[in-house]
């Protein structure tokens, strides 16, 4: 095997692993950042905002409805890029996955908002 086979097999690898480390180093950093403003103003004896106590573990409500709209998106862009791409409907069906999901997405939401508000 030639090394242009190695690189091109080892490389979407590679540039996962990499994104993942930006992303950690990145997040460890401004933690790093926080809690030393944090010690700062304790030191100074200044009367630190609930805002700046909070964690990001406490996660954000995710809102199913753009979470849906987002994933149909994502399929429809994908089916159309395939198709002109390819010109190929066989390459193009793969873009249908996340239509789909996002349709299923998009369904579960409507059945859930629909449940809550018969409960009222």
């Amino acid at each position: 095997m030639d090394l242009e086979g190695i690189f091109a097999i080892v490389s979407p690898f590679i540039t996962a692993i990499s994104i993942i480390l930006i992303v950690f180093i990145v997040k460890l950093k401004r933690d790093k950042s926080r809690n030393e403003v944090i010690l700062k103003a304790l030191e100074h004896g200044v009367e630190l905002s609930p805002e700046l106590l909070k964690t990001d573990t406490e996660q954000k409500k995710r809102d199913p409805l753009t979470s849906a709209l987002v994933t149909i998106g994502v399929g429809i862009g994908l089916f159309i890029s395939l198709y002109l791409f390819f010109d190929q409907l066989k390459f193009a069906a793969f873009g249908l996955i996340p239509l789909f999901i996002g349709l299923g997405q998009l369904a579960g939401y409507l059945i859930n908002k629909n449940k809550g508000e018969t409960k009222i």
